[in-house]
């Protein structure tokens, strides 16, 4: 199955798409061109836009939606993914962010979210790599699938994972 029709909901095919036809020559956007405008609208509440910042740190949340924001309780710009979420999730997320960077490629996860340190199912994430200052990719906008508020549906698959690779990008 190809990694666009895997995705659910439809908003997490639109925002795919959109990605798709905001590359040139093969590589990745830049990040000012996907995020915020080039993103659907319905999509924008619900991003987390995450920068690379090295080994150790990792990745750093730049930007949030005010849907993820109000789901979390607080504003987490500024935070790392480790201080987001606990370190057995963290060891599982982790490696396919960095798969988007290394590939230049979406990954697809779904599983629990922690809510207002609640688990959420159902959740999805459409991970897009972006770049920030070159080329290459350092970046990635996810998108934030939950429940009814990111108008998802029972159809996500629970604690489901899918890389594209490159081949399938053209």
């Amino acid at each position: 199955m190809r990694f666009r029709d895997a995705l659910a909901p439809r908003l997490a095919v639109q925002t795919f798409d959109c990605w798709l036809a905001l590359r040139v020559d093969g590589k990745v956007p830049k990040k000012d061109l996907l995020c915020p405008l080039g993103l659907p609208p319905a999509a924008l509440p619900f991003i987390m836009l995450m920068e690379w910042m090295g080994e150790g740190v990792e990745f750093r949340c730049r930007l949030v939606g005010d849907g993820v924001r109000k789901r979390y309780g607080t504003n987490v710009v500024g935070l790392s993914m480790r201080d987001l979420i606990p370190p057995e999730a963290h060891a599982q997320r982790a490696p396919l962010l960095r798969h988007c960077l290394s590939e230049g490629a979406p990954a697809w996860f779904s599983g629990p979210m922690l809510v207002n340190k609640q688990p959420v199912r159902h959740a999805g994430r459409l991970m897009l790599p972006v770049s920030y200052r070159s080329e290459t990719p350092d970046g990635i906008v996810m998108v934030v699938f939950i429940d009814e508020a990111a108008h998802t549906r029972p159809s996500i698959a629970l604690d489901e994972t899918r890389t594209c690779s490159r081949a399938e990008l053209g």
